[in-house]
């Protein structure tokens, strides 16, 4: 299901719910399989091999470099911070394995004015496909909380584990609005571990205190 999620110290300030264009849409790889909470399933060659493991969402493509295997939520033009406002994506995986000149693993976020940023992962970096030379690098074998903020859908900061790691820019792309993620790239193979996958809107006090404030979920039905 979709989740909207707000940050319990903003609860009580009263920020959070300030604004209808707030919000966060979340999978959390204990509820179940991606499609089954409200998100577009594509794949290739058949899709990976995927089973729920200890909380986890296991996506194993290494029985073919063809396959592919990833999810899309399409916002139709509501993707995009408003004045005041961040918009957030932050998820955290384990790379067990990755083949191929690029990492197998992506995370594409597209603006409602067509601004693209498309990151690959392997076991040890991340790149983004729209600024070559780009490879930030992370300690192999263990999970990783990776987190991206941006104000104008134009610039970003990435961060992993809550340390800034690099900041750069979206480029012009050809299709708006949706986020992108998991195996997303032929003519390579993988094997990672999903815990989950969050993105959304929230205003700008709550993008400073993320990385310490807890959150507080309600279940949202659509």
């Amino acid at each position: 299901m979709i989740r909207m999620l707000c940050f319990g110290a903003l609860l009580a300030l009263g920020v959070c719910g300030a604004s209808a264009d707030e919000y966060w849409f979340a999978y959390e790889a204990s509820d179940g399989f991606p499609e089954e909470e409200g998100w577009t399933r594509g794949t290739s060659a058949g899709g990976a091999t995927r089973f729920l493991d200890q909380g986890d969402l296991v996506i194993d493509s290494r029985a073919s470099i063809e396959i592919s295997d990833f999810y899309r939520m399409d916002l139709a033009g509501h993707l995009d911070p408003g004045p005041g406002e961040t918009f957030l994506a932050r998820w955290r995986v384990l790379i067990e394995e990755s083949n191929g000149t690029l990492g197998d693993l992506i995370v594409d976020i597209r603006s409602d004015a067509r601004w693209a940023a498309l990151f690959h992962m392997s076991e040890n970096a991340l790149g983004n496909l729209f600024e070559p030379g780009l490879s930030v690098p992370f300690k192999p074998g263990v999970y990783h909380e990776f987190d991206l903020r941006s104000s104008d859908m134009r610039t970003y900061e990435l961060r992993i584990d809550g340390k800034l790691m690099t900041t750069g820019r979206f480029r012009q792309g050809l299709f708006q609005s949706d986020v992108t993620w998991g195996d997303g790239i032929q003519g390579s193979s993988s094997l990672s571990r999903w815990d989950y996958f969050r993105f959304g809107v929230v205003p700008e006090p709550s993008s400073a205190l993320l990385v310490s404030l807890g959150f507080m979920i309600r279940r949202d039905q659509r």
